[in-house]
């Protein structure tokens, strides 16, 4: 099956200005008409939505609604496969709501047999974010698949879109990148420290039985 991903990646080399017209559009006047607390929509609640996520507190409000400008909204359905392990990276997602899990190919023996399966290993909800390494890296493969759970509503911005925003807006575009560089520190740090606890617990069961074969 055909994930999300490479069918965006696809559109993108047949019909770019139908790729374009898909991105949000907040225009600038409407958009501060509707910062009143009185009106409630999706132009209004996107950027307080990226407020909320901790790597775009940098941006000021305008440039927060410019950005937006640069997303593209959809809502995927039960077991949809929005990015498969192997392909290339295109694009970098933030669920605006609903949940989304996290796969990766394990390998196994049954029965003298041995099988590929895919393994979860993590569930992302409203907030959070992926696929931000094939932003930085030029040929960044996927090194997971992600699925959506139930119905959920995600944010996206393309190797294309983030091309233009740089062109247009280099000072957004530098904040983004510098945004999308916290997000993969941290992804790293919190493997760091994965690997530190093994690593202790590891020496832990070495101290234990070397104790017990005394």
């Amino acid at each position: 099956m055909t994930s999300h991903e490479s069918k965006v990646a696809e559109s993108v080399n047949t019909d770019i200005k139908k790729f374009k017209n898909d991105r949000l559009d907040i225009p600038s006047i409407k958009y501060f008409w509707q910062a009143s607390p009185l009106a409630t929509n999706k132009h209004k609640s996107i950027p307080k939505f990226l407020r909320s996520i901790k790597v775009f507190e940098h941006f000021s409000d305008y440039e927060m609604k410019l950005f937006s400008d640069f997303l593209h909204e959809r809502i995927f359905g039960t077991e949809e496969v929005i990015i498969r392990e192997g392909e290339t990276g295109y694009g970098f997602y933030l669920v605006f709501s609903g949940k989304v899990e996290v796969y990766t190919k394990r390998e196994r023996t049954v029965d003298g047999v041995q099988e590929t399966y895919q393994q979860s290993i993590a569930k992302l909800s409203k907030y959070e974010t992926f696929g931000e390494l094939a932003l930085i890296e030029s040929q960044s493969k996927r090194n997971a698949t992600v699925v959506s759970k139930g119905n959920s509503k995600l944010l996206a911005i393309y190797k294309p879109d983030i091309q233009e925003l740089i062109d247009r807006h280099p000072v957004i575009g530098a904040k983004f990148l510098q945004a999308m560089s916290l997000i993969v520190a941290k992804r790293f740090n919190q493997v760091a420290e994965e690997l530190r606890t093994i690593k202790e617990k590891c020496a832990d069961l070495e101290k234990e039985v070397g104790k017990s074969n005394v």
